[in-house]
């Protein structure tokens, strides 16, 4: 019955916390991590990102108070070893949507500051290749939902 509190919460953060995007911009729908132990160093982000524009646009950078550094990263498999691998940047083309998602494209927050709690957001700054900065809303799942995202 817990899990379902927050399958329904995650359905309704989909639903009615979308980051609008303008003509000229990106929709950022999702976001969502999970709950960090203590003294834990890093943790992934995953959010899912709209192009409804006519024009592609990349992500340089991403930025946030909860972390030293935001990296973008990749899969990527050699001879059956699956290995994460740093982006320069995520090209998102006109028209197209991106799922950053486990066991895919994903973002890391390196050097946390804090433990991410139960329930709990912060904030993603998202530097695009038209000089606009996303700030996106991040919601932090408990640790036992990861189970439901993560085969």
């Amino acid at each position: 019955m817990r899990n379902l509190k927050y399958i329904y919460f995650f359905i309704l953060l989909l639903l009615f916390d979308p980051i609008k995007a303008g003509q000229n911009s990106l929709a950022f729908h999702g976001a969502y991590t999970f709950e960090t132990f203590d003294g834990q160093r890093a943790s992934a982000v995953y959010v899912s990102i709209f192009n409804n524009t006519n024009e592609d646009f990349s992500i340089y950078s991403v930025s946030t108070d909860v972390a030293e550094r935001t990296e973008i990263h990749g899969i990527e498999t050699k001879e059956e070893i699956v290995k994460m691998k740093k982006k320069k940047k995520l090209l998102i083309k006109s028209k197209e949507q991106v799922f950053l998602q486990p066991g895919g494209t994903h973002l890391m927050l390196m050097g946390l500051k804090k433990k991410l709690t139960d329930g709990s957001s912060f904030y993603l700054e998202f530097l695009l290749s038209n000089g606009n900065v996303n700030k996106v809303k991040v919601l932090v799942l408990n640790k036992k939902m990861r189970e439901n995202f993560i085969e």
